[in-house]
């Protein structure tokens, strides 16, 4: 019986896995709660769905070429994108699920978030994603607060899916991405919002964040911290040579 259990539950991780990169995905983990023991009150995954058992990780790439470049609006389209197609791969990944026998909860990917510190202009999504995809062994957090992946240092977004299944996690990721030494991001914040400790002082970042053009469009502005960073993946190493 255990047999059969652990063979159902391993086609089964295989399964969502391949799914989610149908889907969209170009990164995928896996993360049991229990690794979550040192989640703030209020943002453990059992807090957001009690019978929850793993938490399921995936992030989409932003091409380099948006890094590199000037374009605020080419940034921002970017990002809208990149969020619209998270939260549906999500949505898809919990239809799949469900489908299954499970159940299934998917995590925004960006807004909307409830937690927020008016004083300190700081807001908190439901679940970290960028702890919950260490935690699921798809990087480490660099010294700016944002993750860095093999496959694509810190050009990805992410969101994450709550589930009941007992999924086969993947090893947490114990290596450091951040480079040794390097404090590139740290000096070239303008706003000085980042401390070095892989936290943002939102209310300092949000100053410089993103502007409202005149037409009324809402676009992001600052880049600096993913732009200087040395560490862009191991894919498309020819662009990545470029700087």
């Amino acid at each position: 019986m255990k047999s059969s259990r652990k063979k159902r539950t391993i086609q089964l991780t295989r399964k969502i896995k391949e799914s989610a990169r149908l889907f969209g995905a170009d990164i995928v983990g896996i993360a049991s709660v229990e690794r979550f023991e040192k989640a703030p009150k209020g943002f453990h995954p059992r807090d957001l769905m009690p019978n929850a058992k793993s938490v399921l990780v995936i992030g989409k790439y932003f091409p380099l070429g948006v890094l590199r470049g000037n374009s605020k609006a080419a940034l921002t389209k970017v990002y809208e994108t990149l969020f619209v197609a998270l939260d549906q791969c999500a949505y898809r990944l919990c239809a799949l699920i469900e489908n299954q026998g499970g159940q299934a909860l998917p995590i925004p990917a960006d807004v909307p978030y409830y937690s927020w510190d008016k004083r300190k202009q700081h807001g908190k999504g439901d679940l970290s994603h960028r702890h919950a995809a260490v935690l699921a062994g798809l990087g480490s957090l660099g010294k700016n607060s944002l993750l860095l992946t093999p496959e694509f240092g810190n050009r990805v977004n992410l969101t994450s899916v709550l589930t009941n299944f007992p999924l086969v996690e993947n090893p947490p990721f114990e290596r450091d991405l951040c480079i040794a030494g390097c404090d590139r991001c740290l000096r070239s914040c303008p706003a000085n919002a980042l401390r070095g400790d892989a936290t943002v002082i939102q209310k300092e970042c949000r100053k410089l964040h993103s502007i409202t053009t005149g037409r009324g469009f809402k676009l992001f502005a600052c880049w600096e911290c993913r732009r200087v960073c040395p560490v862009q993946g191991n894919l498309f190493p020819k662009s990545n040579a470029k700087k």
